[in-house]
């Protein structure tokens, strides 16, 4: 499964944009966006810019991917511990 989260970018060029999510540097498209500029919050999914946000936004959207990876996480060490794939 791909989950795309909100990054901040930190670097643009006339290729695409550099974007940070989670401590980690990716690079991705700015086709659908193609003014977008550095220190802008955007959402990326499939390796291209989808949607701008707002840095509150960005934030909430963050909190609550992470709360499901760990539900999900919790789950699986759960299912683990009982013996079922």
């Amino acid at each position: 499964m791909c989950i795309g989260f909100p990054g901040r970018v930190i670097a643009v060029d006339a290729f695409g944009a550099m974007v940070e999510t989670e401590g980690r540097s990716r690079r991705a498209s700015t086709l659908m966006y193609p003014d977008v500029a550095v220190g802008e919050w955007v959402f990326v999914a499939a390796g291209s810019i989808v949607e701008r946000l707002d840095p509150e936004d960005a934030e909430l959207v963050r909190a609550t991917l992470l709360e499901a990876l760990a539900l999900e996480d919790a789950e699986a060490d759960a299912a683990a511990a009982r013996g079922v794939a």
